[in-house]
């Protein structure tokens, strides 16, 4: 075996063989390379490889596949596979020979065990070498991603062996008197495996060594909480006795560390730690090294602490929700204001968020002896040791760092007198009340500094070379830095992890929060800290509103849905926003940050809030019939006041309860788009087929979404039509026709709207059945209506005309005269299309009355465009002018702008035909530029047709046949039969220039 063979388990199984690193294949054969090279040099037979591998559940071709995938092993492990001499077969099992040090884990223990001897015999270099070298070899979960019981048992004992490591690694660390380095590796472990019970006693002995007795006793009083909270007991009696030392102030603790010496080598023996003075304190913690962005906040942070002329105590306050960077930027910003303080910095975590936050009295009591007074000296009362820390800071300049404050009240025993010392506060709510020098409400990255810090972390190489990618991550991590760090630490703890395939990751909204955790950072925990910090109605409030509120809520729409006065919802919703679990970017507008709301969707339905109740199914489907209500009485009024005399609104609007009437058209579209993305978002949840759910749910967003159908314009009916989708499935397969027959009708006019013609009449074909099904024949005529628009764009007329005679006829027997009218001039427009202009515009003649007793401005300027179109095809071109200028100034007054693109380009036909090609080509531009600011593609397409052919009138042909070539491109994209006109003119064109 002359080439050099070397195993890892410590993180993913891999095999290097030579200069070569080869891939261990599939899961289920990694369990078996697993399998076979910790099992301490014994071979195994099949039947217990494929115990190990599968377990119980073994599959019937198990004895195959294990066979397959030890032939696929040799092929990695063996250099000449016709001579195994490494992967051997045994009976009917196998045997793997190599060298025990060649597999990682095994190594590991070795090094273990020469760092016990080591520290035995004294030796501690040598054991601190040992202790390190075998960590160094942990690469991430040990045998990540490795199914099987057997790698489960294995991955249980050799995480068990690293934390054994790490603990011995503190115990040297602590012999050597290292203890101010230990203390923030000690805090982070004790945090990360909190019912171990061995490092706190190290991290109290640390922290008692540097003087700060009060954390060390803080420190047991959390082993305690814990241990009696998740284990129901109490702390051992090693830590119990010294717990008791400390209280006593055991000299012996403070003893030197032990002399080094080494059996192999001379090494000369360490010097006693020192303890640092206490009267000139450095308590801040270390600032990050990839420190990126907040340089305008940075800037002003150390200009307050470092004003010269200040005649006041600096206070600086920092607030904004959980993994925003609160105390990342005031710890940049201490060390860089803590010239200004030669005296000394104090530094404490006042745990405001947790559920034992730090009594002010303690805090007194640490910072006192941390300035030299004795623990004897240190009074017993707050309010006297709140007036000896003042008096001890009189006349020194030291910076204060209050971390994670809960409010006001936990902060001012706390400040100094003097204006020679500064503080800097953090929060998540906005400490009202306090009074501060610089006060800033951290807001999200941008993109610039997500990216910048994603660059620090990952490396500018691998962010530059996927662009894309890495913008989609930080926006996916909502720009939130705890969430960015996490990806970038994860993205750089596995260099050969594309950006693409941890974005893919996050795309599940409901799996996000569980994506965002590396190491002993995690989102959901900072989230959970103000979670739990709510009260039983604001946790209702937080989970119940998070589905319904994608990206935001009004005030009125919130209170419906959460069955409360809009005062009491004000007040309930305002102090989610204190505590900094809701935004609030408008006057009565509340949202979530993504995150947040993520956190807030993971949360079960089971999970009791703060007063031990819990909501349910049928809570949550209450929140979302009183969301749906309002929503329906508000699009109701909105459809009326924008199509007077419809019967529709009143249809739909009929069971719930109406809202007043909008004061005006501009009311009402600025309604409808406050509230569009919160009705498509509970349209999307009343889709979702839950069982034992009220049928009148679904139903009630089919008609929430016919009422929205009038402001196309308005909001994306994209949107609106995939939420119509989500309905007519849903329906479908409940059989609920009625429901069905509505949204499908929304389908086909969102298909009608963008000129997918094929899928428009899909859609209103499957809906008429429906329709015709449930007996809905409010819906039925206006599918009969849309039905002749999809014939009239193909340029069958007559099939129009036929519907919309059958759709007039379903208006007049249900009474709805304002729909007549409108099929009516739809008609007139097949008619004139027909040759038969004279009785196009005599139709037109007859409804404009009615339309202006209705006072429909829709209806009114589409008759006078229809009525332009009928004279220019009789040849009256003066009187069509009229007609278009007509439609023009209603198009003006009630902002109807797509009517007003379409009347543009037909009066600059007009006009051309008259022989002012200049009046013409004007036209025909300003109604260009509007199809393309409103993304009318076919009414763009008909304005270059116009264009195109003013240009050839005006002697410029080339330019002129540019234009109808790309009319003819967009008609031929949409399908439609322009096309072979654009073509035909483009033609005509072209004949003269080739002669």
């Amino acid at each position: 075996m002359s080439e050099d063979i070397r195993f890892t388990v410590l993180g993913a199984v891999r095999v290097v063989r030579g200069e070569a690193d080869f891939a261990t294949g599939a899961p289920q054969q990694q369990a078996l390379l697993a399998a076979l090279l910790l099992r301490s040099g014994r071979a195994a037979a099949a039947h217990e490889l494929i115990g190990a591998i599968w377990g119980e559940a073994a599959p019937d071709s198990a004895l195959a596949s294990l066979r397959t995938y030890a032939w696929r092993l040799r092929r990695i492990v063996e250099e000449d596979r016709s001579a195994p001499k490494r992967l051997v077969s045994l009976r009917d099992g196998y045997h793997l020979l190599v060298d025990p040090a060649s597999v990682d884990a095994v190594r590991a223990e070795e090094l273990a065990a020469g760092a016990v001897r080591a520290r035995d015999a004294g030796d501690e270099d040598m054991c601190g070498r040992l202790l390190t070298e075998a960590l160094d070899l942990w690469q991430g979960e040990p045998l990540a991603g490795v199914p099987g019981p057997f790698a489960e048992q294995q991955r249980s004992r050799l995480v068990a062996l690293r934390l054994t490591l790490l603990e011995e690694r503190f115990d040297h660390h602590l012999r050597e008197g290292r203890h101010e380095l230990l203390i923030p590796e000690l805090i982070a472990f004790t945090h990360e495996y909190p019912m171990q019970e061995r490092p706190y006693g190290f991290l109290m002995r640390a922290l008692y060594a540097t003087g700060r007795q009060a954390e060390a006793l803080a420190a047991f009083g959390r082993a305690r909480h814990w241990l009696a909270e998740e284990l129901g007991i109490d702390p051992g009696p090693e830590l119990c006795a010294l717990h008791e030392r400390i209280l006593t102030n055991d000299p012996s603790l403070l003893a030197a560390p032990r002399e080094r010496r080494s059996v192999a080598v001379e090494v000369p023996a360490a010097e006693p730690a020192q303890r640092p003075p206490t009267d000139r304190p450095a308590q801040l913690p270390p600032a990050t090294a990839d420190f990126t962005g907040r340089a305008a906040d940075l800037e002003s942070l150390c200009a307050a602490l470092g004003n010269p002329d200040r005649v006041s105590l600096p206070v600086v306050s920092i607030s904004g929700m959980g993994g925003i960077g609160k105390s990342t930027l005031a710890v940049m910003g201490a060390h860089l204001a803590k010239r200004h303080f030669p005296d000394g910095q104090l530094y404490v975590d006042l745990r405001g968020n947790s559920l034992e936050p730090a009594d002010p009295g303690t805090v007194l009591g640490s910072f006192l002896t941390a300035l030299g007074i004795p623990g004897q000296s240190v009074p017993t009362s707050p309010e006297d040791r709140a007036q000896l820390l003042r008096t001890t800071l009189d006349g020194r300049r030291v910076l204060l760092m209050l971390d994670n404050a809960r409010d006001p009240a936990q902060i001012r025993p706390l400040l100094p007198g003097s204006a020679e010392c500064g503080v800097i506060v953090t929060s998540r709510a906005r400490l009202t009340g306090l009074p501060a020098t610089f006060q800033t409400d951290l807001d999200v990255f941008d993109t610039d500094e997500a990216l910048g810090l994603l660059r620090e972390v990952v490396g500018a190489p691998r962010v530059e070379a996927e662009p894309r990618a890495a913008q989609e991550l930080v926006t996916l991590c909502g720009h939130l830095p705890l969430a960015v760090r996490i990806m970038a630490a994860r993205l750089a703890a596995r260099p050969r992890w594309t950006i693409a395939s941890m974005t893919d990751r996050l795309t599940d909204e409901r799996l996000r929060i569980s994506e965002l955790r590396a190491g002993d950072l995690a989102v959901a925990a900072a989230f959970e800290l103000g979670y739990h910090q709510l009260t039983g109605e604001q946790a209702r409030s937080f989970r119940l509103l998070a589905p319904v509120t994608r990206a935001g809520i009004g005030l009125e729409t919130a209170a419906a849905a959460l069955g409360l006065a809009p005062l009491d919802a004000e007040d309930l919703l305002e102090s989610l926003v204190d505590a900094a679990m809701l935004e609030a970017p408008l006057p009565s507008r509340y949202r979530y940050h993504d995150l947040v709301r993520s956190f807030a969707l993971q949360l079960t339905t089971a999970q009791p809030d703060a007063s031990g109740a819990g909501p349910d199914g049928m809570e949550e489907d209450a929140v979302l019939r009183r969301l749906l209500d309002h929503l329906l009485a508000g699009a109701c009024a909105a459809f009326q006041t924008m199509v007077p005399g419809d019967p529709v609104g009143a249809l739909l609007g009929h069971g719930v309860r109406p809202r007043p009437a909008f004061s005006g058209l501009a009311d009402a579209r600025a309604w409808v788009v406050s509230e569009f993305d919160c009705a498509a978002s509970a349209i999307a949840l009343a889709a979702r087929s839950t069982p034992g759910r009220d049928p009148r749910v679904l139903r009630t967003a089919a008609d929430l979404l016919v009422c929205l159908t009038p402001f196309a314009r308005e909001v994306s009916y994209t949107q609106l039509a995939a939420a119509a989708r989500m309905v007519a499935e849903t329906a479908a397969l409940q059989g609920d026709d009625q429901a069905e027959g509505r949204a499908r009708f929304v389908c086909g006019n969102a298909a009608l709207h963008s000129t997918q013609l094929a899928e428009a009449e899909l859609h209103a074909r499957l809906a008429t059945d429906a329709c015709r099904r449930s007996g809905d024949k409010v819906i039925l005529r206006q599918l009969l209506n849309d039905r002749g628009l999809i014939a009239q764009f193909q340029q069958r007329y007559s099939d129009a005309v036929e519907c919309y005679d059958r759709a007039i006829e379903l208006a007049r027997e249900l009474g709805h005269r304002s729909g007549e009218l409108v099929t009516t001039l739809n008609a007139a427009h097949a008619r004139l299309r027909s040759g038969l202009p004279e009785e196009a515009a005599a139709s037109c003649e007859r409804v404009l009355a009615e339309l202006h007793a209705l006072e429909d401005p829709h209806g009114i300027s589409y008759a006078w465009y229809v009525h332009g179109m009928a004279l220019h095809e009789a040849g009256r071109h003066a009187e069509a002018v009229t007609s278009f200028t007509r439609c023009l100034d209603m198009c003006g007054s009630a902002r109807i702008r797509g009517r007003e693109a379409q009347a543009r380009f037909r009066l600059a036909e007009t006009l051309r035909v008259l022989g002012s090609p200049d009046a013409a080509l004007a036209e025909a531009e300003r109604a260009l530029a509007l199809c393309e600011e409103l993304g009318l593609e076919r009414e763009r397409g008909h304005s270059l047709l116009v264009i195109g052919r003013v240009l050839a009138d005006l002697g410029d042909a080339d330019a002129g046949l540019a234009q109808l070539h790309v009319a003819q491109s967009v008609f031929t994209r949409l399908g439609l039969p322009e096309a072979e006109e654009a073509n035909r003119i483009a033609g005509q064109l072209a004949a003269p220039a080739k002669a």
